[in-house]
């Protein structure tokens, strides 16, 4: 889900609806929080999601992945657990746990951890998210991501921005940037929905140097997922 999609998590649909529903996306590169995942290739990725009218909702996400060199690690797969509720039209507050998983080589479970959320959600269309994970990608250190995202309508498109900063507990153990345990991360987005396609170009951007992971370059992605309610 990496992440909200999960990861992050989008949650206006998740909130919207209470059955069983799957989405099927191609994605030029597949980036979470502007780092690329597929070393700049496209990616095929599938979510099943069931929400209840609780607020309860569980689902599972997969996506092709490539960390490049000898690494043959080619399949991220998640599950997810969280809780929603609307407090009034205005704020509403969603927590939960996601669980990723890494197939395609002997040692990609070694890469395995868990990650708890928590978010605010004002007025349906901002967004403000803690994400920590203990042990991240396997590691013994934490990580931690505060992202803020903002939806408008535009027309028959819809115009959003994110901004994120994450951070290692212990940069000898994750370093995203020379003797850095922190970058930033922000996106520009405009998306429609055509013929039931949900069609989006986003561009993205990373305070990462080039010379430390050029994964992390300024790029623009394109997407075309489709949705459908399955109960």
């Amino acid at each position: 889900m990496k992440k909200y999609v999960l990861l992050s998590l989008v949650l206006a649909p998740m909130a919207s609806f209470a059955g069983v529903s799957a989405d099927l996306a191609v994605v030029s590169d597949y980036r979470f929080n502007g780092v690329s995942q597929t070393d700049k290739s496209p990616a095929l990725q599938a979510g099943l999601n069931y929400s209840h009218d609780s607020g309860l909702y569980a689902g599972t996400w997969a996506s092709n992945v490539d960390f490049g060199g000898s690494d043959d690690t080619n399949l991220e797969w998640d599950y997810f657990l969280g809780f929603y509720h609307d407090f009034n039209p205005t704020f509403g507050i969603d927590v939960g746990y996601a669980q990723y998983t890494y197939r395609g080589a002997s040692y990609s479970d070694d890469y395995n951890y868990g990650e708890y959320y928590a978010g605010l959600y004002f007025n349906a269309n901002t967004t403000l998210y803690w994400y920590h994970a203990p042990e991240y990608f396997g590691l013994d250190t934490a990580h931690n991501v505060f992202k803020l995202s903002h939806s408008m309508p535009l027309g028959d498109y819809t115009l959003a921005f994110a901004a994120a900063h994450s951070v290692s507990d212990d940069k000898d153990v994750w370093a995203w940037d020379e003797n850095e345990a922190s970058y930033q991360y922000a996106e520009v987005a405009v998306s429609r929905t055509f013929h039931g396609f949900d069609i989006k170009g986003s561009l993205m951007t990373t305070t990462i140097d080039d010379d430390f992971n050029d994964n992390g370059n300024s790029t623009i992605v394109l997407s075309v997922k489709r949705s459908f309610e399955l109960m």
